[in-house]
C-alpha cells in the first residue's frame, strides 16, 4: 500500500549546482495532472486507514518554482488528512513568504533545505543561474521558515573537501541558526565513485565532529543499516511511489533517470496494490553498501549507541520507512 507519495512536478531549477544528478529531458510537468494525482492519493488515504503516517513529498528540480501547485496541494491534503505530512526538498532560495505565512506554526509542513557548508564552500558548488552564490539567500530562507515556526532541516553533500569544512559549518548552524540536527548526503558520482572505505571514513569523521557540537546526524546512509536495525529498512516501491514530470511512476527518487520506470500514472492507478518491479541493485543495496552499513553499525555500537534506533529525524527525512 502506498502511504508516501513523492511528487516531482518540475525538472527546472533556478540554481546550477556542480553535482546536480537530475536527468536531462525532464522539464516541467502538467500542474493539473499533479493536482489530480494528489487528489487521487488523498482519497486512497481516506478510504484505506493506512498503517503508516501518510505523506506527500515534493522534490525536483526546485519544487517551489511550482508554488501554486505546492500551496494548493498542501492546503487540500491538510484539510482532508489531519495527520498527513507534507515535506519539501528545496534549495531554499525562492521560498515564498506570502504563501508560507498561511501555514505559520504548521508542524505538518516540513522543509529540507540544501546548505552544503560555510559560504565559500557552498557558493563554489551551488550557484544561482546568473552565476552568483546562493549562500545568503538560503540562510535568509531558513531564518524565514524559523520565524514562521515551520520545521526546517538542513542537508549537506559530503565529500573530502566539504568534510574539512565541517567544524566551521557545524559551529555556524549550531550557534548562528540554533539547529541541532543535520542531514548529510554522501556525494554521488557515476564516474570514479567514492570507495566503501572513503565513504565510511567521511561518515566516521562527520559523526565525530557532530558529537562535539551535540548535533544529531541523519541522511540516506542511515538506510544502509536496515539489515541490523529493522526500523531503518527501506520500503521503496512498496509503501512509496514517485511521479516524475512526465507522469511516470518510480519506486524512489534515486531511481529517476537510472532505472526504467514502472508505468505511466493513470486515473485508475492502484494505490492499494502497487508494488514496484524496479530493482534497487543498480542504485543502492550493493555489497559495497552492505560493507559501509556494517562498519557504521559497529561504530554506533562502540561509540554512538543513541543511533541504534529509528529517530524522528529519520522519518522526517525519508518517506521510505514503514
Amino acid at each position: 500500500m502506498v502511504t508516501s507519495l513523492y511528487l516531482m512536478p518540475t525538472g527546472n531549477c533556478n540554481c546550477v549546482c556542480e553535482y546536480c544528478y537530475f536527468p536531462a529531458g525532464l522539464k516541467r510537468g502538467d500542474p493539473a495532472l499533479f493536482m489530480r494525482i494528489a487528489e487521487s492519493f488523498t482519497k486512497h488515504i481516506i478510504n484505506s486507514n493506512p498503517p503508516a503516517r501518510p505523506q506527500i513529498r515534493f522534490t525536483g528540480g526546485e519544487p517551489w518554482l511550482e508554488k501554486y501547485l505546492l500551496f494548493k496541494t498542501t492546503d487540500y491534503f491538510f484539510k482532508k488528512v489531519p495527520d498527513g505530512l507534507v515535506i519539501v526538498n528545496t534549495n531554499g532560495t525562492i521560498l515564498p513568504a506570502d504563501r508560507l505565512r498561511f501555514f505559520q506554526g504548521e508542524k505538518r509542513l516540513i522543509h529540507v533545505v540544501s546548505l552544503d557548508g560555510p559560504e565559500i564552500l557552498h557558493d563554489s558548488r551551488r550557484r544561482m543561474a546568473d552565476g552568483k552564490g546562493s549562500f545568503h539567500r538560503v540562510v535568509a530562507g531558513v531564518k524565514m521558515l524559523m520565524d514562521l515556526d515551520l520545521p526546517v532541516y538542513l542537508n549537506a553533500v559530503l565529500d573530502a573537501r566539504s568534510s574539512t569544512c565541517l567544524p566551521d559549518y557545524l559551529s555556524f548552524i549550531s550557534e548562528e541558526l540554533g539547529l541541532k540536527e543535520l542531514s548529510i548526503s554522501l556525494l554521488h558520482r557515476d564516474k570514479n565513485p567514492l570507495s566503501p572505505e572513503e565513504r565510511y571514513e567521511l561518515l566516521e569523521n562527520a559523526y565525530s565532529k557532530a558529537s562535539r557540537h551535540s548535533i544529531r546526524l541523519g541522511g540516506h546512509h542511515r538506510l544502509l543499516l536496515g539489515h541490523w536495525i529493522p526500523e531503518l529498512q527501506c520500503t521503496a516501491g512498496n509503501t512509496t511511489a514517485l511521479v516524475d514530470p512526465n507522469g511516470m511512476i518510480h519506486a524512489c527518487q534515486r531511481f529517476v533517470g537510472r532505472v526504467k520506470p514502472d508505468c505511466l500514472w493513470t486515473d485508475d492507478f492502484d494505490w492499494e496494490g502497487f508494488k514496484s518491479k524496479q530493482a534497487c541493485g543498480p542504485v543502492c543495496g550493493s555489497r559495497h553498501d552492505y560493507h559501509v552499513g556494517k562498519k557504521l553499525y559497529d561504530l554506533y555500537r562502540n561509540q554512538y549507541p543513541e543511533y541504534l534506533y529509528c529517530h524522528p529525524l529519520d522519518r522526517s527525512l525519508f518517506g521510505v520507512l514503514s
